[in-house]
């Protein structure tokens, strides 16, 4: 599972080799004055959606990769329908991204 790390500056989404296959795509650092909001959601795969440009799916399984909809450009790491972090940032490559965590709670205060 993912790994989100908060730091005074940044935020880095730390993901195994195995989420960086599926997703196609590494670990992200995000500056922390780029997130503009962040929520704790019960499953993160409800968050996701638009048409996937690169990554893996197996319906209620898993969602990894990057996605283009109506809500932006995503991207999402999600196994399962699990609690998860969803960044909503600005001026960033994505608008949005996903990820599920086990400590979503505690993640999202460590950024308020």
């Amino acid at each position: 599972m993912a790994n989100i790390v908060v730091t005074g500056d940044t935020v880095t989404i730390q993901l195994s080799a195995m989420e960086k296959i599926e997703a196609a795509h590494g670990s992200l650092t995000i500056p922390r004055s780029a997130i503009a909001s962040a929520q704790a959601v019960p499953d993160g795969m409800a968050e996701v959606s638009g048409f996937k440009l690169a990554g893996s799916g197996i319906p209620g399984v898993i969602e990894a990769g990057t996605f283009r909809g109506p809500q932006g450009h995503i991207l999402a790491v999600c196994h399962g329908r699990k609690p998860a972090v969803v960044l909503h940032l600005s001026g960033q490559h994505f608008d949005r991204v996903i990820v599920t965590v086990d400590n979503p709670e505690e993640i999202v205060a460590a950024l308020g």
